[in-house]
């Protein structure tokens, strides 16, 4: 037999069951019965009331281990490029080593590239492939 509460919000349920997807309503459903259970006294309303604001809590809790895992994930990305631009650029060393030798004194490895007139794209490199070379190359002269 049910019992008030299922009386009361058995109708309320069955009105917007047709505009929430069934997961949606399904959390609706259950936080309703949480709350009362936990707060037997409350009415209706407050009911309602407090299922909402526990809803809009959990939802900004969501979005912030969202926006951590995206910040991790771009993270991730961000340092699997950098692997793969190091690869590349390693295996075209012996060829920026020999270009560099080849036009010493230049300040950067790309004047010395452009002396040689060679481009990054020759050598299967990107722009930013030959700015991290030169970062690289920067740290080993220090």
């Amino acid at each position: 037999m049910p019992d008030q509460f299922d009386a009361q919000f058995d109708k309320a349920l069955e009105s917007v069951r047709s505009m929430l997807p069934e997961g949606s309503f399904i959390l609706l459903e259950n936080k309703l019965r949480q709350i009362h259970a936990e707060r037997p006294d409350l009415e209706g309303p407050e009911v309602i009331s407090m299922v909402f604001d526990a809803l809009k809590v959990e939802e900004a809790d969501a979005r912030l281990a969202l926006d951590e895992a995206q910040a991790w994930v771009d993270e991730a990305d961000a340092a699997s490029a950098r692997d793969e631009a190091m690869q590349r650029i390693a295996a075209r060393s012996a060829e920026l080593d020999a270009v560099e030798a080849r036009y010493p004194g230049r300040a950067t490895l790309a004047e010395a590239l452009a002396d040689a007139g060679i481009s990054w794209a020759y050598l299967g490199l990107s722009e930013q492939d030959g700015l991290l070379a030169e970062e690289i190359r920067r740290g080993f002269r220090q």
